[in-house]
């Protein structure tokens, strides 16, 4: 059996090598085994609990609208899903990326009686798909053909344990593809809630805390 020898050090540049050929313990491929950097005390864990997400979008004759974060109990973070374009040639076959898909958020709400701007309710999600698709006058049946008149931005930051941000994203051309206002039951004791699908083509990302996501350049044509 190898003894860890801490003195040691890991051998980063043929480390694959090493591992892929068989290289024994102890010959310079050793991994330390204890927490590493992740436990050096000044690393701080984004938590699932801390964040806020709002939307802005237009409503009350072009009069922005705010859905209040302080009403946000489930949400998430942007997906994206990349096409897989496959490229054949004689007996071999490889992969590329093809074009990049912004998916559904699901977004979950309180449901809350009193004035809209406490808060989203009925009446606050009703206007907004009424801004999109008019169901409440069915004999006209309008709907928006202007986007800037339906689309909202949505805000989502998540926080650290003082209230300072640590990363944000803005999610742009918003609107609801779906909304579910849930089940009742006699039985249950549980708030009511409203859940909205939220479709949205662009996205902005902001690190608070460290250097902005760096991209690999474009090269030239060879």
């Amino acid at each position: 059996m190898a003894i860890c020898n801490e003195q040691q050090p890991l051998n980063k540049a043929n480390i694959l090598e090493d591992l892929a050929f068989g290289t024994p313990c102890g010959a310079g491929t050793q991994l330390p085994m204890g927490l590493g950097a992740i436990g050096n005390g000044k690393v701080i864990f984004k938590r699932k609990f801390r964040w806020t997400f709002e939307v802005e979008f237009c409503c009350d004759s072009g009069v922005p609208k705010v859905v209040a974060r302080e009403f946000v109990k489930i949400g998430a973070r942007p997906q994206i899903d990349f096409e897989e374009v496959e490229i054949n040639y004689l007996n071999g076959k490889m992969w590329i990326p093809g074009k990049g898909t912004w998916q559904t958020m699901t977004v979950t709400y309180y449901d809350v009686a009193g004035q809209t701007d406490n808060g989203i309710n009925t009446s606050t999600v009703l206007a907004w798909i009424a801004t999109i698709y008019d169901f409440n006058d069915p004999i006209c049946l309008q709907m928006n053909s202007v986007p800037a008149n339906y689309e909202g931005i949505a805000r989502l930051v998540l926080w650290d344990g003082c209230g300072n941000p640590l990363e944000g994203w803005i999610l742009r051309h918003v609107w609801p593809q779906s909304v579910n206002w849930g089940d009742l039951d006699m039985s249950s004791s549980e708030e009511c809630t409203v859940e909205l699908t939220l479709r949205y083509s662009e996205v902005s990302y902001q690190n608070f805390c460290g250097p902005t996501a760096l991209k690999c350049p474009c090269g030239p044509c060879v």
